[in-house]
């Protein structure tokens, strides 16, 4: 089963891929978490602490090769393998989480090598692993344009109730689309009532896009961030956390 969570910056699609990700891991599932941010923030969420340093994989793990026909392609240096026992981080429920690169200072240029890289680890894993991979996507709809998701089971777009953000979940749909994604399902999040819920259907039926799950708004989220806790760590029986909880079990019905 590999997930790959998108959506508009500030939508919650780091909460939704974190939680996701220890509540699949709390059933017994061997997860590993993919964080393809270029402002990483998976790390806090899947229940390791802030003060845990969580380094980026190395930016130099292509190569270029030859191929018979006289043509080139990109390949790993290290194994999938490899690449998780070196450059992997141990969280909570046996979670094994891998920081694909950042942005650490101003002027340090493109990530063109880190979404490069990520977009071999993620087809390696699809073709040689068997375990639950959620990936957590850079904001916006860049990653699409790259091909980072291409080779995933099911696509998450994280919107919450208003235009820009919904708006940016029908671009989403269109461009994995074309990739072949043959799974696309929006997640509504942070919704406060039946006006906010209406909105998103409404859009969602217009433009003929998929709501899988509905995510309340819900302030235990912003209260274990200002503690520096994962929302499942902070309280597992939270109304946001327990959406999420259906949402884990529709995904195993449909995919596993």
């Amino acid at each position: 089963m590999k997930i790959a969570v998108s959506g508009k910056g500030g939508s919650g699609k780091t909460t939704i891929s974190g939680t996701l990700s220890r509540v699949l891991a709390a059933k017994d599932y061997d997860v590993l978490a993919i964080d393809d941010d270029e402002n990483p923030n998976l790390s806090l969420t899947v229940g390791i602490p802030r003060e845990k340093e969580v380094p980026p994989i190395p930016g130099d793990l292509l190569r270029r090769v030859e191929l018979p026909d006289g043509k080139t392609e990109l390949e790993l240096v290290e194994s999938v393998e490899e690449i998780i026992n070196n450059y992997g981080v141990g969280a909570p429920d046996g979670i094994q989480l891998l920081k694909m690169g950042e942005v650490d200072h101003a002027g340090s240029g493109c990530m063109c090598s880190a979404h490069s890289t990520a977009r071999e680890v993620l087809s390696n894993i699809v073709e040689k692993r068997d375990e639950v991979t959620i990936m957590d996507m850079v904001a916006g709809v860049e990653h699409l344009g790259r091909g980072t998701t291409k080779d995933v089971d099911v696509l998450l777009v994280v919107v919450e109730p208003y235009y820009k953000s919904l708006e940016t979940g029908r671009r989403t749909r269109d461009l994995a689309e074309e990739l072949g994604i043959p799974e696309i399902k929006v997640v509504a999040n942070k919704v406060r009532d039946d006006q906010d819920r209406e909105a998103i259907e409404e859009f969602c039926e217009n433009n003929d896009l998929e709501i899988t799950s509905i995510v309340p708004f819900d302030d235990s989220i912003r209260r274990a961030d200002q503690q520096g806790t994962a929302p499942y760590d902070h309280d597992k029986d939270a109304p946001a956390v327990a959406a999420v909880q259906e949402l884990a079990d529709d995904l195993v019905s449909e995919l596993a």
